[in-house]
């Protein structure tokens, strides 16, 4: 990517990826548009996370208004990454622009999306009460 782009700077500075730990799970939060450009800084920011092996992992994309091909590919990848090493990790997500490609793709069973914070948070209490042992990431 070209630093000097001005679409990749108007997308660094208008997007933003958080992360609140607490001792039920891992959330990461992003708010604006996941293109191509923040796509990098995503994948990043998820696999540290995953790295430091949370209890569960909730991606909160409520707040997000594009999600390109590129961010699906880093959803599909961590959250393949995150269950092959036993963390629970779901979506929170009601936005067209997440939910749509997901099902057009039909990538349900891969990436499974709840409509609220709240119904994803159950899932992952849910999953992590059932969850005993988890392998060591590679």
């Amino acid at each position: 990517m070209r630093t000097d782009d001005p679409v990749a700077r108007f997308h660094r500075r208008t997007t933003t990826v958080t992360i609140t730990a607490t001792g039920e799970a891992t959330v990461l939060a992003a708010v604006g548009d996941l293109d191509q450009h923040i796509a990098e800084r995503l994948f990043a920011r998820l696999t540290a996370e995953l790295r430091k092996r949370p209890k569960a992992l909730l991606v909160d994309l409520t707040r997000v208004g594009f999600c390109s091909a590129e961010a699906l590919r880093i959803l599909l990848l961590t959250t393949g990454e995150a269950h092959a090493a036993g963390i629970p990790c779901v979506i929170a997500s009601d936005q067209h622009a997440v939910v749509r490609p997901i099902a057009a793709l039909r990538l349900e069973h891969l990436l499974p999306v709840y409509p609220t914070l709240t119904l994803a948070r159950e899932r992952l209490a849910l999953c992590t009460a059932s969850t005993s042992r988890r392998p060591a990431l590679s």
